[in-house]
């Protein structure tokens, strides 16, 4: 990937990680759209990076992923990078017992 001149969406780029790569990528010169399910963290991290902008997501609801599948295509048609980076960690004791319903 070329690291400039992009149009890229980064989920779960409100905190953590995504938020990095989203501030690191914008300040190369990229078009970064970011999403979460936090709107104060997305409103914290658009506000610190002028231009950057982002759409509430919660990705274990399809209706919001089809909404803003549509939005994107709609506000973004130039965008050509996705970096899936949503996620929720859950608290595991590795000396314990496998709960594989953590695993899915």
């Amino acid at each position: 990937m070329k690291l400039t001149g992009n149009t890229i969406f980064i989920t779960g780029g409100g905190s953590g990680i995504g938020r990095g790569l989203a501030e690191a990528l914008h300040n190369l010169g990229n078009q970064i759209i970011i999403s979460g399910r936090r709107k104060s963290h997305l409103d914290t991290t658009t506000k610190a990076n002028p231009g950057m902008a982002s759409l509430e997501l919660n990705i274990e609801d399809p209706a919001s992923v089809a909404a803003v599948s549509k939005n994107l295509i709609t506000q973004f048609p130039t965008l050509n990078v996705l970096i899936n980076n949503a996620g929720i960690m859950q608290i595991d004791d590795a000396a314990g017992g496998i709960d594989d319903g953590l695993l899915v």
